[in-house]
């Protein structure tokens, strides 16, 4: 297959007039297009596909349903959003329904995006910062609840969001030690805590500003050491409801590029009307898209990744280049698997993202394979 006619988001560069010729699922190779014969993208930009580490759900379905065919259903969706590959991310709840979950999640097939595994968030987490976690059945850390959770996910456990100041710091090792990807969130954590978590392997915060420890001039909390070490990859969730445009902006100021990563943290009400739903075993109220619990607590997002990427570069001072790594590259390199996902390079599996000049998605490709188009193609 030979994409032809785009505009190629490469990792340093937009080749403008550029083909991409793709076999057997693999990019061969990225160069200027000569006018040959193809498919016509019609001058749209191609991305490496987006990868969302943090999403919870879309479409009346979410990871905690213990039910294979919602996972499915998940991973068909959101490719409208441009999102080619996930991690199934679970809530805070009773230990059987968190396993019930995972082994739905577990046996469920990727019929669009692909799944990578799971992101378990709690609940190993603090009370203080529960956000619209259910304190009921918050726990400690141990590598024996872990190793139950994780044989009910059949090895998929890929990334762990605790509140670091509740786990003993074995723990952490032990979560480090496996290649588990460890991320403080919904975390009372001081900036002490921050440090020593570190010294223990931990470089990564769960949806910044969010959850967590605010910034003090005494003491920088979670938010102020996320945003002050150049050595944290952070989480955001850019919907301009749980973060201001300034936030953004103060957010894309303080850190490297290579540190970003842009989530959803989206919930089973996406893409639908509001009204009231459910998020583990919670009720609720979804108005003008935001989502709240009776407390007023923001309940996850409503939010499409490529609406989160419009608006880093609409309130930033990031480009669609440097926002490329944020969606894609960064996730991969967080996971381990930026040797296969995450840019657009000869060797690379063709997972793309097909955008319009307004960020609107056109096309999705998984592995060679358009697994969505809208309705308004290029």
């Amino acid at each position: 297959m030979l994409l032809t006619n785009l505009k190629a988001v490469l990792p340093d560069s937009i080749m403008e007039n550029a083909a991409i010729e793709i076999e057997n699922g693999k990019i061969v190779g990225v160069r200027p297009w000569n006018g040959e014969e193809g498919a016509d993208l019609n001058g749209a930009y191609v991305l490496p596909g987006f990868i969302d580490t943090h999403i919870h759900g879309t479409d009346d379905d979410d990871a905690m349903d213990q039910d294979p065919a919602a996972l499915e259903r998940i991973s068909k969706n959101v490719l409208q959003e441009g999102t080619t590959a996930f991690l199934a991310t679970t809530m805070t709840m009773a230990q059987e329904d968190i396993e019930k979950a995972l082994r739905a999640i577990s046996s469920a097939k990727s019929p669009g995006a692909r799944r990578l595994g799971v992101h378990l968030e709690g609940p190993f987490i603090s009370e203080t910062f529960k956000g619209a976690q259910n304190a009921k059945f918050i726990v400690k850390g141990s590598p024996e609840l872990f190793e139950a959770f994780n044989e009910a996910a059949n090895g998929e456990i890929r990334l762990v969001s605790l509140a670091p100041e509740e786990q003993d710091s074995a723990f952490l090792d032990y979560l480090v030690e496996k290649g588990i990807v460890v991320s403080m969130g919904h975390s009372d954590a001081t900036a002490d805590d921050v440090r020593k978590a570190i010294d223990h392997g931990v470089k990564r915060v769960t949806h910044c500003y969010n959850g967590m420890s605010k910034l003090h001039h005494r003491d920088l909390g979670l938010t102020g050491m996320a945003l002050y070490r150049d050595d944290i990859m952070a989480e955001i969730i850019a919907d301009k409801i749980h973060t201001s445009q300034e936030a953004l902006d103060f957010f894309a100021k303080n850190k490297p590029v290579d540190q970003i990563t842009l989530v959803t943290d989206s919930i089973r009400a996406k893409n639908l009307p509001d009204g009231e739903y459910n998020l583990g075993g919670q009720e609720i109220f979804v108005k003008n898209g935001v989502s709240k619990l009776k407390s007023g607590s923001i309940a996850g997002s409503t939010l499409r990744l490529n609406d989160g990427f419009k608006n880093m570069l609409e309130s930033t001072r990031l480009g669609i280049v440097e926002l490329a790594r944020a969606a894609s590259t960064n996730p991969a390199r967080t996971l381990g698997i930026d040797d296969a996902f995450g840019t657009i390079e000869a060797g690379k599996t063709a997972d793309l993202t097909i955008l319009d000049e307004d960020l609107n998605v056109l096309k999705t490709m998984v592995e060679g394979e358009f697994r969505y188009e809208s309705e308004q193609r290029p």
